[in-house]
């Protein structure tokens, strides 16, 4: 019996170690095939991830606005913007003040596909399409709003699809506004007859060049990057921007006598080279259309902010503002309407008039 007894006691023992290491061999286990489950969970949730999410694609972006110009700081803010709701799947790098050449160098780049994007002046695209001269003939709009009703309505969609088809060029928006355009001489120019031999200093564009004809100047088309230096040495007497070129490029240092000629309200077109356009993911091409938009809204309050300030500065600058009658600058450069007319095409005219 006692013998029994000891019998039961051993095989006891020896039941609870077997049930013993088998529940920890279990535990052990489990906590094994868990972690390697949840192994192979995390490197499928990752794989997903990477096959779903975007390309990175790189941009460049040219433009010829100084690095404090409302135009640099809305390039800088559309890039912010791009990068932050691409979740950095698009990364941009700006070329500002000249770097990549004059508005007609950053175009022909778009067009030849070595420069990605770019923010020209709308009229040097009529080098591609007369059209675009509306944007940069003298006295066309009326106002910054008549403008606008054109640039961003139907038919300047109609005239961008236009350029798109005929050089591989899309135009992201054209909200961009240039600032008005104001003439200002370094001899002492006040009001129209003092125009006359004037030697003044313009882009390559045939309207400006016509227009101060008309006006009784000497247009002399120079680069915009040696501007300064051509009125500092005399090769020019005066030249004609927006304020906010006048005043970051600093040509009220050699320039004294600003007329307010208010001769083009123009924009700035946001371009990218379509087969680039066509790389990227339709979300990434939503993003770039709502940036470049909102940062033209963006442009376009810093540049209503700044002027005011400009001619304030450049008053205490002692620089002289003259505000002529226009009526008599309108009527001098009527003649060349219908020439201009006839390079833009039938109906053009009429209706950009349709819009004021």
């Amino acid at each position: 019996m006692k013998n029994n007894k000891k019998f039961f006691r051993i095989t006891a023992v020896i039941c609870m170690a077997a049930l013993t290491c088998g529940l920890l061999t279990g535990c052990f286990g489990n906590s094994k095939s868990d972690a390697d489950t949840a192994k192979k969970e995390d490197t499928a949730q990752a794989s997903d991830k990477a096959s779903s999410g975007e390309n990175t694609v790189e941009l460049s972006i040219a433009h010829i606005g100084a690095l404090e110009s409302p135009s640099n700081l809305a390039v800088e803010h559309f890039i912010e913007l791009v990068e932050e709701r691409s979740g950095g799947s698009i990364k941009i790098t700006n070329y500002p003040a000249s770097q990549l050449g004059a508005d007609r160098d950053i175009l022909e780049g778009i067009v030849g596909g070595t420069i990605d994007m770019g923010i020209p002046a709308a009229g040097i695209s009529a080098l591609y399409l007369p059209e675009y001269y509306i944007f940069d003939a003298m006295y066309m709009f009326e106002s910054e709003e008549h403008l606008k009703k054109v640039a961003e309505g139907e038919l300047g969609q109609e005239i961008a699809d236009k350029f798109l088809d005929k050089t591989g060029v899309r135009v992201l928006t054209q909200n961009w506004e240039r600032g008005t355009r104001q003439s200002i001489f370094s001899k002492d120019v006040e009001d129209l007859p003092d125009f006359a031999g004037v030697k003044i200093r313009l882009p390559e564009i045939d309207s400006y060049l016509k227009g101060y004809e008309l006006l009784g100047a000497k247009p002399t088309i120079i680069a915009f990057n040696e501007t300064y230096s051509s009125l500092q040495q005399g090769v020019v007497d005066g030249m004609e921007c927006p304020l906010d070129w006048i005043y970051d490029n600093k040509f009220y240092e050699v320039c004294k006598n600003l007329v307010m000629t208010n001769h083009v309200y123009s924009v700035m077109t946001v371009l990218i080279n379509d087969q680039k356009f066509n790389t990227l993911s339709d979300e990434q091409k939503k993003i770039l259309e709502e940036a470049s938009v909102e940062a033209g809204n963006y442009q376009n309050d810093l540049l209503h902010e700044k002027e005011e300030e400009y001619l304030k500065m450049m008053k205490e600058e002692g620089v002289k503002v003259y505000e002529p009658d226009l009526k008599p600058f309108r009527d001098a450069v009527e003649p060349m309407l219908p020439d201009m007319v006839n390079e833009w095409g039938d109906g053009l005219y009429d209706k950009v008039m349709s819009y004021k």
